[in-house]
């Protein structure tokens, strides 16, 4: 199946208030292809979504600035914070992404609708009007190549949480949020649609393959001080997320061990090109768990 991903750049007048902006992304997407909104729907099952999306950027002298309300909080009210919520006011140009595979949406379909992105709509009663600037497609693999042979070369991944990310405990049946972000957790979700969505998945296959990744890979001591706990609202109350970004480093033991058996450059192309396009963790499809990797 292929990967494909965009980024869009859009200009955008005519919304303030409290939003996470993976929110209207979403729905600008669903207006414009209301026959595939089941795609952002909750699934039950173990069935995975094979569409994500990002919440709007800023770009400023270089900078990339993930726009969305969130509640800051001091160090006492970690486990628990209710003050008050940013007000974001939508007024300019923003970019964002979407990712999806060929199996869940066709290319063309996608950039038929697309095109056709310049509109006005009542977006949580307010009058907000968007017009379409830019596109471009980004390929997965051709990026993820370069970024697996890097890390193979030096030895080291760097991960950026460029979107407030909940992750997923690969252990547990239900869907559990985790906030701290091992390989295990960082990895789960990425290498579960990989493995499903090219009909190779069994239980058995994807703990082995996990178990492989956490002993390749190690997370640094610094974790605990480049990724940030971010209260973030998406509907009434805020939600704890992690951004920031982890630098894992490679136990190189072990990946000259994996290598006899496994194509270590091409099986890390084909996992990070599922990480880039469809995110991690959970929430993929309303926003949350965009990454990027360097």
């Amino acid at each position: 199946m292929d990967l494909y991903l965009f980024r869009i750049r859009v200009y955008i007048e005519g919304f303030k208030g409290v939003l996470f902006t993976g929110k209207f992304v979403k729905t600008l997407l669903i207006n414009k292809m209301p026959e595939y909104s089941e795609l952002f729907k909750p699934v039950k099952g173990n069935i995975p979504k094979l569409i994500h999306i990002s919440p709007l950027y800023r770009v400023r002298g270089g900078r990339v600035k993930c726009v969305y309300s969130y509640v800051s909080c001091s160090s006492r009210e970690l486990a628990r914070c209710n003050g008050n919520p940013s007000i974001i006011k939508l007024h300019g140009t923003y970019d964002f992404y979407v990712g999806f595979t060929s199996n869940a949406l066709d290319y063309n379909v996608f950039m038929e609708h697309i095109l056709s992105l310049d509109d006005c709509f009542t977006f949580m009663d307010q009058k907000t009007c968007t017009s379409l600037l830019e596109i471009e497609y980004v390929n997965p693999k051709n990026e993820t190549l370069e970024i697996a042979r890097k890390t193979l070369r030096e030895g080291k991944l760097k991960i950026v949480f460029a979107s407030p990310t909940m992750l997923r405990d690969p252990f547990r049946r239900s869907k559990y949020k985790s906030l701290v972000p091992t390989v295990l957790n960082i990895f789960s979700t990425p290498l579960y649609i990989m493995l499903h969505n090219t009909g190779t998945y069994s239980l058995r296959r994807f703990r082995r393959q996990l178990m492989i990744l956490h002993k390749i890979f190690n997370e640094p001591y610094s974790t605990l001080k480049t990724t940030q706990l971010k209260w973030v609202v998406y509907k009434k109350k805020p939600e704890p997320t992690i951004t920031g970004y982890i630098n894992l480093h490679i136990n190189q033991e072990y990946l000259d061990y994996y290598q006899r058996y496994i194509n270590m450059e091409e099986y890390l192309r084909e996992l990070l090109a599922y990480m880039e396009t469809l995110g991690v963790g959970v929430g993929r499809a309303a926003g949350f768990g965009h990454i990027f990797l360097e």
